[in-house]
């Protein structure tokens, strides 16, 4: 069975997409496992960071969420994953149409645990499956934690970043309070770290003092080639393999599978 990974944060551009990707591509890339990258985030970064054609899609995670039965689940979810778009990394991809139907998806019979049944059908496909998700707490997300095996969660550097965290933490309560599922961190992430400013530094120090063995010691700088390679539909592995973004998730990486 596949170790499924949410990517969780309640505030946007903190990186989820980034550390979504190059995780998986590098999972893949490097220690030649097969990797499912689940796009539950309707803004669909993940999925056109890897090149993949979001506005054309015919079948999409939306679909399989709203199969009325098993069959139809499986025959959907055949359609939409989209094989190998960067080494042995599939995608199960989404596009602002899941936000659409957000409404009618919430009103569905036991709608928290629709991605979870989904995934049930194929992660013995896999050996991991990593969750991108959007930036709330609403039932999208909901469904990726309740899905996953561990959740990583990425900071930003910055003070809007620190306060984001509060955020979190009350989001993981929530879901143990009321769905009665514990949420496994796996690691916080430090995330856009620019040494040159004080900001940085401070968010970092008091991030780490907090959280402690929590905290991962990989810390992901902030650099335009991460930024850029998207645009290319690439990873950072193939944009910029040498460079400092490339060696930080790779660092990551390792340190992820010796946590696990």
């Amino acid at each position: 069975m596949a170790y499924k990974i949410a990517i969780f944060n309640m505030k946007g551009g903190v990186g989820k997409s980034a550390t979504a990707t190059n995780l998986a591509d590098g999972i893949s890339r490097f220690k030649h496992k097969k990797v499912l990258l689940v796009d539950i985030d309707p803004q669909g970064t993940s999925s056109a960071s890897l090149g993949i054609e979001i506005w054309k899609l015919e079948t999409q995670l939306k679909d399989v969420l709203q199969s009325d039965s098993l069959s139809e689940r499986k025959q959907r979810l055949k359609q939409a994953i989209i094989k190998e778009c960067s080494h042995q990394v599939d995608v199960l991809p989404s596009n602002i149409l899941l936000a659409v139907e957000e409404l009618q998806i919430s009103g569905l019979p036991g709608r928290e645990n629709l991605l979870k049944r989904t995934l049930s059908e194929i992660d013995s496909e896999y050996d991991f499956i990593l969750i991108d998700c959007p930036p709330n707490i609403g039932v999208f997300s909901i469904n990726a934690l309740k899905a996953s095996d561990g959740v990583i969660v990425p900071v930003d550097m910055s003070y809007v970043g620190l306060l984001g965290v509060q955020g979190v933490e009350y989001a993981f309560n929530l879901v143990k309070n009321f769905l009665d599922h514990e949420v496994n961190v796996l690691g916080v992430l430090a995330t856009k770290f620019d040494g040159r400013q004080k900001i940085s530094k401070d968010v970092l120090t008091y991030l780490q003092e907090y959280f402690q063995e929590r905290m991962f010691k990989t810390i992901i700088p902030t650099t335009v080639r991460i930024s850029e390679s998207p645009s290319f539909g690439v990873s950072i592995f193939e944009h910029d393999p040498k460079g400092t973004g490339a060696r930080a998730y790779r660092d990551l990486m390792n340190e992820l599978l010796q946590r696990l």
